[in-house]
């Protein structure tokens, strides 16, 4: 290790043949310095790589290189890639499943002046002739009298948008170096460049500030010797019961709520008849149709992923050039179960994701997509896949799998709906082919407009049936998660890996939104399966990039109302996750990859905290019970109104025994326990609305703070409500697919938030796209200003949203939150006077 590595000392070595040398200052360089220098540093490394015969190096840094938005740069990867592969077939290390892009074309032999000021290794007038002689490297000649002078323009803004591939894709480098310290993985937060919206004097300041990186300790692993304690499964198992039960309850209610509705409807319709079948029972059919999903629920969610998101097949081979480790223990389970092999699966995109689906071990399939495999190293590959292992021994992928399944009906619904609708609409504003008679030209767009409000109709209420569906599943899937680490973890010996990989994983999520500019269908829709959530990687795996991870987790961890807070989550709390797998790495007394132990000591020192702050950090948080009700005041109040249906009915029931007829109508009365249950639903939202919702003043407004200190106040709840302005890009999805304002995210300079929007006119207000039209800022800059949320899952909830053409959107939150109660109030009180539900 060079005591002060230089990228010139390291280029002059690899012209003097001495490659150890060179390749000890160039990896330094690679993983530290700038862009401009790093791009250098990887163009020496790849023949260094070369020479030396460390082909996988080299391999992987070509493919690297490919993926950068420079012509020269890509022709001069894709011609050393090509040579490789071509004089070292059988050493190949990857073959990925992601057909390679084709490479550009190369310059003009007398081309001189090269745009970025890179030059190539082989001068253009001896391409010919280094192509003849590609199977005798160690006599080609290499120019680097020239490499100081190349690469000149990549620093520029521009270039650094481009180039954000490249720091994603150092992942994939460093998992093929071996180095004795510590691994270095850059995280670019810049922005994408095919933001439409995005001004080049925007993307100049958010870029300016150098990209941070994370340093692994690569802490090691059990070598044996002693195991975790297997857990009891007994509980589990009826919790499992209890889950599927609620579940088949929940979605037969909703099935004879829509057929009667649906009835009652067309009955009001004039000239329009009920249909009859919809009045029978439809426990049976609906029984039979269950039974039919759970036993084909493999090649249905096959058939699915495979039309939607181009599932393919992951060859044997495949993976084990990626992770022997993996390949061992799916060979020792397939083995222990008696089946023939694992079906594995592969996703075709760069976010790393892994789920697993299926009824029988013997139909049990195993999913990751090429981003997993990309970024995540060989033992942390293993540990991802002895997680979705431990789903058979446990059992509860059989659960998952199925309602997994049913989850997707509506939500496939509902975007295939929202794309088409979109499709058509900018199908007739491109223009009209000229060919068509004028009165289909005239006709074209009313029936656009009408197959659009269609969709509106329908999809709206399919993603709100997706989220209703899922409540019961929640309990399950954050319960399942903790069985799966720790079976992981024994069958690996390994904590520390699974930490980095979760890790990984959940920053990986939030680099995809940042590229897509959006929450990928497939992250939602398949979010319970998956080892994080999605809904918690959008500010975590965004500050990750530019913080220690100890500050990040402060609130996991140490607030007492946490488990309350994440009631609706579908994964449990990721620092409280992955505290606990550091309890299992000093079980076996090995070096923690993250160190949760004094979590708040390690903030204070980190963020230089001022005395008032460290004495809260150092304080430990106390129950404040009368601070959790109010903050679920209007659930408590419906709580409440349960106790007082009992009080009711306990007079009715007593009233009966004793002959007061004037009171044992009370007893057993419905409608009395629906009508409690509204009025101490409006109550508790009366209660809370002016904690919730305070005047927002402008000397209050926090401007552009901090991000992390808002994250890591150990005692916040959403209930604090911090006015707060901030400025970024808002992310999301644009046209119908994002007609409720439900996925909003604003992109700031320092992470990732969730934003929470409500029209003034409520929830008609949203389904008017003429009155919010929201979707209109989506991808450009704007500021917002509202109430911060420090939940299980932070957010903002909107107060008022204004772009940088002047246009102003209003939240009606607040005013709305007071209808509803009204409302609510009003309902139950009519029902409990009439007595009917």
């Amino acid at each position: 290790m060079p005591e002060k590595p230089s990228l010139k000392v390291g280029l002059l070595a690899l012209k003097q043949k001495n490659y150890p040398q060179a390749i000890a200052h160039l990896e330094i360089i690679s993983q530290q310095e700038t862009l401009k220098q790093k791009l250098k540093a990887k163009m020496g490394l790849i023949v260094a790589y070369e020479r030396t015969k460390q082909i996988d190096k080299a391999i992987t840094l070509c493919r690297n290189l490919t993926k950068i938005s420079n012509d020269e740069i890509q022709a001069f990867a894709h011609r050393h890639l090509k040579e490789l592969l071509k004089q070292y077939p059988p050493n190949n290390p990857k073959k990925s499943t992601i057909p390679a892009p084709k490479p550009p074309p190369l310059p003009p032999p007398k081309q001189q002046n090269i745009k970025t000021g890179f030059v190539p290794f082989y001068p253009t007038s001896e391409q010919n002739a280094s192509a003849k002689n590609n199977q005798k490297p160690s006599q080609k000649n290499i120019n680097l009298s020239n490499i100081n002078n190349s690469v000149k323009n990549s620093s520029q803004p521009s270039d650094i948008v481009k180039h954000n591939q490249s720091n994603q894709n150092d992942i994939d480098t460093e998992k093929n170096q071996t180095q004795p310290l510590s691994t270095e993985i850059n995280n670019s937060n810049s922005k994408p460049s095919n933001q439409p919206h995005k001004k080049s004097t925007d993307i100049a300041t958010e870029t300016d500030k150098p990209s941070p990186k994370i340093i692994w300790r690569q802490a090691g692993r059990a070598k044996g010797g002693r195991q975790l304690k297997s857990p009891n499964l007994t509980l589990f198992w009826l919790e499992k019961i209890l889950v599927g039960a609620s579940l088949y309850w929940l979605s037969l209610t909703i099935l004879k709520l829509t057929l009667d509705i649906t009835n009652d409807f067309l009955v009001w319709l004039p000239y329009f008849q009920p249909i009859q079948i919809f009045y029978r029972d439809p426990t049976r059919n609906f029984i039979i149709f269950l039974t039919v999903l759970f036993v084909f629920s493999p090649w249905l969610i096959d058939g699915l992923l495979t039309l939607g998101y181009g599932l393919q097949n992951l060859p044997t081979t495949t993976l084990i050039n990626y992770s022997k480790e993996a390949n061992k223990l799916l060979r020792s389970f397939c083995q222990k179960r008696k089946i023939q092999k694992i079906k594995l699966k592969i996703l075709p995109i760069d976010v790393p994701i892994a789920f697993s689906y299926g009824w029988l071990p013997r139909f049990f399939r195993i999913v990751v997509s090429q981003g997993l495999l990309d970024k995540l190293a060989e033992d942390e590959i293993a540990t991802i896949y002895a997680r979705e292992i431990s789903h058979v021994k446990n059992g509860d992928f059989l659960l998952m799998s199925i309602a997994t399944l049913m989850l997707q009906i509506p939500y496939t619904i509902y975007w295939q709906l929202t794309f088409w609708a979109d499709w058509v609409l900018d199908f007739v504003e491109r223009g009209l082919p000229d060919f068509l008679p004028e009165f289909i030209k005239s006709c074209l767009p009313i029936l656009v407009s009408g197959f659009r409000v269609l969709a509106a109709i329908i999809s709206t209420p399919s993603y709100g049936l997706y989220w209703l569906l899922k409540l019961p599943i929640l309990w399950l899937s954050r319960r399942r998660v903790y069985y799966s680490d720790r079976l992981a973890c024994n069958l690996t010996g390994n904590p520390n890996g699974l930490t980095r990989a979760i890790l990984k994983i959940t920053i990986g999520m939030a680099n995809d939104i940042q590229n897509q500019g959006k929450i990928r269908n497939l992250l939602e829709s398949f979010e319970l399966l998956m080892p994080v959530g999605i809904s918690q990687a959008i500010t975590v795996g965004s500050i990750c990039s530019h913080n220690n991870f100890a500050s990040i987790f402060n609130w996991d961890i140490t607030n007492p109302y946490r488990h309350w807070l994440a009631i609706n989550d579908s994964h449990p709390l990721l620092g409280e996750r992955l505290k606990i797998l550091s309890l299992y790495a000093n079980f076996w007394q090995l070096e923690t990859e993250l160190n949760l132990e004094n979590i708040n000591a390690n903030a204070i020192e980190k963020n230089q905290l001022s005395r008032n702050q460290q004495e809260k950090y150092l304080t430990t948080p106390s129950f404040n019970l009368q601070k959790l009700l109010l903050q679920g005041a209007p659930f408590f109040g419906m709580l409440i109104g349960v106790l007082f249906t009992g009080l009711f009915w306990l007079i009715g029931g007593i009233s009966s025994a004793v002959g007061l007829w004037r009171l044992d109508w009370l007893w057993g009365d419905i409608s009395i326990l629906v009508g409690s249950l509204a009025i101490g639903f409006s109550i508790g939202i009366l209660i809370r609305i002016n904690h919730f919702f305070p005047d927002i003043k402008p000397a209050k407004i926090l401007q552009n703070p901090n991000l992390l200190e808002l994250l890591t106040d150990p005692e916040t709840l959403p209930l604090d409500s911090q006015p707060i302005q901030l400025k970024g890009q808002l992310l999301g999805k644009s046209g119908i697919s994002n007609l409720l304002g439900q996925n909003l995210i604003l992109q700031t300079t320092e992470g990732l938030i969730k934003l929470h929007y409500s029209s003034q006119l409520g929830p008609i207000g949203n389904l008017w796209p003429t009155i919010t039209n929201h979707g209109d800022l989506v991808g450009k800059s704007i500021t917002v200003t509202g109430w911060w949320r420090r939940g299980a899952i932070p957010w903002i909830d909107i107060h008022n949203l204004k772009g940088d053409s002047g246009k102003s959107l209003n939240n009606g939150h607040p005013v709305w939150s007071t209808i509803v109660a009204c409302i609510f109030s009003i309902w139950g009180v009519y029902m409990i006077y009439i007595g009917r539900f």
